[in-house]
């Protein structure tokens, strides 16, 4: 009765959340499966796990889901919870395993679901409402055909190397479908990490379902130098397996001038 009591607090607290970017706790709660595909009508399993040394036990355990990048985060259903005519939840805590499955999948169970684990409390405080995301498996029910992206690095303006102290770099990747994507710049064998700025999601046409994505790389105009090769990799998983040679590279240019008026 009191377990009960708990289930309905927590779930008042739970119900509705937004999860700012970089706010999941994937070190507690682990969803090692990003994206996956299926065709309608299938049916599809998750799953989520703890971390080592983390009971799941001893928490309560939840599915959200996330229709777009930005729009808060929908309770599906809990641990223990009976399932629905798409949903069911599967807790298996010898195996430190929560599972859902979504079954006869349409169009509208392409959203990204979150895994959570919420603390055993009464009061809806600040502690009580507290709960550990994982970071999210994204779902695609298959519309089109998949098809891998085009790559190309836009060459910087004229402006800009005339200019400017620095000069951004545009890594454009278009015509693929799905977004299950994500973008990485390298100087050499080493990945740049600062000075990145990539879309947090993929745009599509409305017509032929295709996404296009971009990311933009500052580089200082006394590194980009000929000697230097830039790369931008579009990671693309087609459904069964990560894609990484959809690339394209770019060297410095010799005699930019430095001087800026």
């Amino acid at each position: 009765m009191f377990r009960s009591c708990l289930f309905k607090i927590i779930l008042i607290c739970l119900s509705t959340v937004f999860i700012p970017l970089g706010q999941t706790s994937a070190h507690i709660v682990l969803q090692s499966t990003r994206f996956m595909s299926v065709l309608p009508g299938d049916e599809v399993t998750l799953d989520c796990s703890m971390a080592a040394g983390v009971r799941m036990s001893s928490y309560i355990m939840y599915w959200y889901k996330q229709d777009h990048y930005g729009e808060p985060i929908q309770l599906i259903i809990k641990e223990n919870d009976k399932p629905t005519q798409n949903y069911e939840a599967i807790l298996n805590t010898n195996d430190n395993r929560f599972s859902l499955k979504v079954s006869k999948v349409t169009a509208q169970d392409s959203v990204t679901y979150y895994c959570a684990a919420g603390h055993m409390h009464v009061y809806c405080d600040s502690s009580a409402s507290q709960a550990y995301f994982g970071n999210g498996t994204k779902l695609t029910v298959l519309e089109r055909d998949v098809k891998e992206p085009e790559v190309e690095i836009l060459k910087p303006s004229g402006i800009e190397t005339r200019c400017k102290k620095t000069i951004t770099l545009v890594c454009v990747a278009e015509k693929f479908y799905p977004d299950h994507v994500s973008i990485t710049w390298t100087l050499g064998d080493k990945e740049i990490k600062e000075n990145v700025a990539t879309d947090p999601y993929a745009t599509q046409d409305k017509t032929t379902k295709l996404f296009s994505m971009t990311s933009r790389l500052k580089v200082s105009k006394k590194e980009f130098k000929p000697k230097n090769k830039y790369r931008c990799t579009v990671n693309f998983y087609n459904g069964t397996h990560d894609i990484s040679d959809n690339t394209d590279e770019i060297n410095g240019i010799e005699g930019i001038s430095l001087d800026i008026n």
